[in-house]
C-alpha cells in the first residue's frame, strides 16, 4: 500500500542529491579532519567548505558557524552558553517555544537563573513590545523562534531584534522549523545566535549548525557543554562527523536554489488539500494555523469537532501525519502550543498535524484529503468546554 508522507514537520526524506553526496563522502573523506596527513587535510577542506555554505545561507562568515549533533544540542550549546557566562541571570522566551529551548530554560531556572515565559496571542505570535517590557537590568537572553513547528506562526524577529540590539541583550532563534521555507540572514533579522538541522531540510539526521556572531564571542566566549579535543574552535568538542557534515552543506545549498519556488508550489497543494478536505469531510473542521503570508507556506494544523485524533490516525493507514510536534508524541501530552493560543482541551483532542514538502505531488495532496475525510468520523463529545492558554507572562 503507498503511504503520503505529509510530516515533513517532523522530519524530511534525504534529498538523493544529499545521499549520494554522503555515500562519496564516506569512501573519500573518511579521514579525521583534525589530522595533519593529506588525507585528514582533504576530509578537513570539505568541512570547511560546507561550512561556508552554511555561513552563506544565513548570512554569516564562516568563523561564525559551529557543527553540532543537531538543533537541540545546538540549542542548548547557545542558551546554556550565554547564561553560563553570567550565572543568576535573566532569560526571556516564549510559550510556544521548541521543548529543547523550554526545558533548557527550566534546567537554567533549577540552577539558579531567572526565567520569563511570554504568553502569545491566539495565532502563537509574540510582539517586540512584549519582550521589551520584560527586559531587566540582569537579562542574559532573549530566546525566540523564527517559526513555529507545530502551527507554523511566523514571529517578528526582526522587528524583536531591533530592540534587543538597544538594549545590548543577545537574541537567540531558533530557525529549524524555517530554513526551509524562509529566507534567512542574521543581519536582517537582528539575531545573536541561530540553530538549524539538517533533517528538516532534506539532510541527515544527526547534524546541525549553530551561528554565533563573533561580536559576541569577542566580549567573552560561550561555556561549552562538553569538554574534550577542543574541536570546534573549543565549543563543542568530540570527531567531527564529516559525511553528515558534507551533506548538510549539500541539502542546504539545494534549499537556497529552489526555497521560493517550492514555498509557492506548496502553499498551492495546502490549498488544493483543503478545498478537497472541505468538500468531502463528514466532520467539521476548524483550522488552528493560519495560511497568510505570517504562516509557514507548507505547514496545517487542524481539529475535527467531536474526533479524537489519537483514535483517528490508526485509521489512517495509507498517511503518515501527527497530532503534534514529534518530539512529544511519545508521551501522548497535549500540545504547550495549542494550550498556549487558547484553545479548549476538545479541539486540542481533535487536532491533527500535517505538512507537504519536496517530493509531495498535487495528487497526494488530493488523496490525502479524500483519505482524511473519510476516516474523522464525529464521536460523542464526553469533555467539558473550557480554555486553557497563558494570561500574562510566567517568571519561573
Amino acid at each position: 500500500m503507498r503511504t503520503i508522507y505529509l510530516d515533513h514537520q517532523a522530519t524530511t526524506p534525504m534529498d538523493p542529491v544529499v545521499m549520494d553526496v554522503m555515500q562519496a563522502a564516506y569512501t573519500q573523506y573518511f579521514a579525521n579532519p583534525a589530522s595533519p596527513h593529506a588525507v585528514g587535510v582533504r576530509a578537513f577542506r570539505e568541512v570547511e567548505r560546507a561550512r561556508s555554505a552554511v555561513a552563506r545561507f544565513v548570512g554569516g562568515a564562516r568563523s561564525e558557524i559551529y557543527f553540532t549533533s543537531g538543533a537541540t544540542e545546538a540549542n542548548n550549546i547557545a542558551i546554556k552558553g550565554v547564561a553560563g557566562r553570567c550565572p543568576g541571570g535573566h532569560i526571556v522566551t516564549t510559550a510556544t517555544e521548541h521543548k529543547s529551548v523550554l526545558d533548557t530554560c527550566e534546567a537554567l531556572h533549577a540552577a539558579g537563573c531567572a526565567v520569563t515565559v511570554l504568553p502569545v496571542d491566539a495565532q502563537g505570535r509574540v510582539t517586540a513590545e512584549a519582550v521589551a517590557r520584560h527586559l531587566r537590568d540582569d537579562t542574559v537572553l532573549v530566546s525566540v523562534m523564527l517559526a513555529n513547528n507545530e502551527i507554523g506562526t511566523i514571529q517578528p524577529i526582526a522587528e524583536i531584534g531591533r530592540v534587543t540590539r538597544q538594549a545590548g541583550v543577545p537574541l537567540h532563534c531558533d530557525a529549524t522549523q524555517a530554513v526551509g521555507s524562509l529566507a534567512v540572514d542574521v543581519t536582517e533579522l537582528g539575531v545573536d545566535l541561530l540553530t538549524l538541522s539538517g533533517h528538516k531540510i532534506y539532510g541527515p539526521k544527526g547534524i546541525g549548525a549553530l551561528y554565533v556572531a563573533n561580536r559576541l564571542t569577542d566580549i567573552a566566549p560561550l561555556a561549552p557543554l562538553i569538554h574534550g579535543g577542543g574541536q570546534e574552535r573549543g565549543l563543542r568538542a568530540g570527531t567531527l562527523n564529516t559525511a553528515a557534515i558534507i551533506g548538510l552543506g549539500a541539502a542546504i545549498t539545494l534549499v537556497e536554489e529552489t526555497r521560493d519556488q517550492e514555498a509557492r508550489r506548496l502553499a498551492k497543494f495546502r490549498g488544493t488539500f483543503l478545498a478537497e478536505l472541505t468538500a468531502r469531510s463528514r466532520a467539521p473542521f476548524r483550522l488552528n494555523s493560519g495560511t497568510g503570508p505570517d504562516f509557514l507556506p507548507h505547514a496545517l494544523n487542524l481539529s475535527f469537532e467531536g474526533v479524537d485524533a489519537q483514535e483517528l490516525l490508526p485509521r489512517l493507514t495509507d498517511l503518515a501525519i501527527s497530532t503534534g510536534s514529534a518530539c512529544n508524541s511519545s508521551a501522548q501530552e497535549p500540545s504547550h502550543v495549542l494550550r498556549a493560543i487558547g484553545l479548549p482541551p476538545e479541539r486540542i483532542r481533535g487536532s491533527i498535524r500535517l505538512s507537504f514538502g519536496r517530493f509531495t505531488a498535487e495528487r497526494d495532496a488530493i488523496d490525502a484529503a479524500c483519505s482524511l475525510a473519510a476516516a474523522a468520523l464525529p464521536q460523542p463529545e464526553s469533555a467539558a468546554p473550557g480554555r486553557a492558554g497563558q494570561k500574562g507572562a510566567a517568571a519561573w
